[in-house]
């Protein structure tokens, strides 16, 4: 199953200079003709010096053991290391292959010719996304899982049009494990209005089974 990667990258600068973002964008270009799948950038809202990558891999091994270990990714990290530090990466099992182009409802061609912008089950077509991790203890999984189950479909009611999207993390560290969840939201507002519906309070179950949360909001890069 394909799978999907994110990473948390921090600028050692106040703002990307103008050859860092050329080099990132290189990248970017290189990673999806070597994936076959669309990279996005999205700049964190509550700290503009962090941005994720979110990406999609056939397998963590053609990630992991063939693009990182590359000559192509070497040398763009090493023109990066003045610019940026990567805090962590790891993979998720929404699997990108389901991933769709929101205007035809198709799978999307991943060729490398015709890489386009997936706005599927990751709503990447928001105006703003909230990125959830989710901390669970093992024994716990099957506990959210369920109160996930039955909760998600009042938040989908609420976030409507846009969609949202959670997986596994799949190599995680120690014991626990994580449930990372994506929402589309018009604004930041929007997301802690949510916590004060009805529907937040079907969806709010799952905090029994949790050991800790951390949510942030991105907004997607367009660099031109």
């Amino acid at each position: 199953m394909a799978v999907t990667e994110i990473a948390l990258l921090r600028l050692k600068t106040p703002e990307l200079s103008s050859s860092a973002r050329s080099i990132l964008k290189q990248a970017q270009q290189a990673q999806s003709e070597w994936s076959g799948y669309p990279v996005q950038f999205a700049r964190q809202v509550e700290d503009s010096s962090y941005f994720y990558i979110l990406g999609g891999w056939e397998s963590i091994v053609h990630h992991n053991g063939e693009w990182i270990k590359s000559e192509t990714n070497q040398k763009l990290l090493a023109q990066l290391k003045d610019d940026v530090d990567v805090e962590w990466m790891f993979h998720v099992d929404i699997d990108v292959s389901q991933h769709q182009d929101s205007s035809s409802n198709r799978p999307i061609d991943r060729s490398p010719d015709i890489l386009k912008p997936s706005t599927s089950t990751i709503p990447l077509d928001a105006p703003v996304i909230s990125v959830s991790r989710y901390f669970v203890e093992h024994a716990k999984r099957a506990e959210f899982d369920t109160a996930f189950n039955n909760g998600g479909p009042y938040l989908g009611a609420h976030t409507t049009p846009f969609t949202y999207s959670g997986g596994w993390r799949i190599d995680k560290e120690g014991d626990d494990e994580e449930f990372v969840l994506f929402n589309g939201w018009n604004k930041v507002e929007d997301h802690y209005g949510f916590a004060e519906t009805e529907a937040f309070k079907e969806f709010g179950k799952i905090k029994g089974a949790l050991k800790g949360a951390e949510i942030k909001h991105v907004r997607l890069e367009r660099w031109e």
